[in-house]
């Protein structure tokens, strides 16, 4: 049996990690049919607001207005997060773009891309005051990662080097300890690190590489053919959520920030800096971003040829007016 963390919003405090069980108590049965149950597999639901925004919507009840018990879980990246997913012991994966393209190309994968998810790129290099671009090193995270992605791209357009070092929280050590000139970092950790340490943006890779999605979301393929009303309900959940972070902005930082450990006046922060709130949430499928996912992820050398959108992305579970043509 596997298992795997599971979050849990604890009022007042930061959303806690505990052990929890599997979704499915027998392996060999795989996805059930005629389910009320969504169990959700993500990255950075205890780091990154468009993750932690699926524990509001657990928190609201919103889930259950549709008819939907969601289980939340933590997966400990890319890798990890779709794992379960293809073994079955979960439903649902949300994670980095490259991880999900590259396991879903997999021979009897069981996995089926439905959307992305957080179509803005939000990923910024930081550094200590007073360092300089020219012959600059900008850490990430690992290989076949969406960090080692978009610093390809950086190396191609600024002639800077890159190492491989870890998570956000390594990355700014490293950077402090000068044994790179900036890592990488997404919100809130961004605002908190300039608000606390003085951390300034060294790139921008947003005006540098353009917008992509984050993440991409990925579905059980059995569980979808028996269930496709419940991958639908979750969407009709996730558009009003992302509805409402837009148009209840710090009302919304109040409710995320502590199940990603920032203050709510640091959160309010990070959404005032994003340069557009309503794309980053928003379910409508940004095509011209996709492309640019492919052809950094060809550049980079993670992919041989371009991918074919029309066929990789099935997108019969979004709302009609979240379709794009592709």
């Amino acid at each position: 049996m596997s298992w795997f963390p599971k979050v849990l919003a604890v009022a007042g405090t930061a959303a806690a990690l505990v052990l929890g069980s599997t979704a499915c108590a027998d392996e060999s049965a795989g996805p059930t049919s005629d389910t009320s149950t969504l169990s959700i597999s993500a990255t950075g639901v205890d780091s990154l607001p468009f993750m932690a925004i699926l524990q509001v919507g657990i928190d609201k009840g919103w889930f259950k207005e549709e008819g939907l018990d969601v289980d939340l879980y933590s997966g400990g990246g890319g890798g990890n997060t779709l794992r379960v997913v293809t073994s079955g012991d979960a439903d649902m994966a949300i994670a980095g773009n490259t991880s999900v393209i590259l396991a879903a190309q997999q021979p009897n994968s069981n996995l089926k891309v439905i959307a992305p998810w957080f179509q803005i790129n939000d990923f910024s290099w930081i550094s200590p005051p007073g360092r300089q671009l020219e012959g600059a090193t900008l850490g990430f995270s690992s290989a076949g990662s969406s960090t080692e992605l978009i610093v390809k791209g950086l190396e191609r357009e600024l002639g800077v080097k890159s190492q491989a070092v870890g998570p956000m929280g390594d990355n700014w050590t490293a950077a402090k300890a000068g044994q790179i000139t900036a890592g990488w970092a997404m919100q809130p950790f961004i605002a908190d690190k300039q608000a606390t340490e003085n951390a300034e943006v060294l790139v921008d890779s947003r005006e540098v590489i353009g917008d992509m999605p984050a993440d991409l979301v990925a579905i059980n393929t059995e569980y979808a053919e028996q269930n496709p009303d419940n991958v639908r309900k979750f969407f009709t959940v996730a558009d009003r959520l992302n509805k409402w972070l837009v148009d209840n902005t710090d009302e919304a930082a109040d409710a995320i920030a502590p199940l990603v450990g920032v203050s709510p006046e640091i959160m309010k922060s990070a959404f005032e800096s994003n340069p557009d709130l309503a794309k980053g949430y928003s379910l409508k499928v940004d095509a011209e971003g996709l492309r640019n996912l492919s052809e950094l992820m060809v550049a980079a050398g993670q992919i041989p040829e371009p991918i074919d959108w029309a066929s990789t992305l099935d997108q019969q579970y979004l709302p009609d007016d979240a379709r794009a043509e592709l």
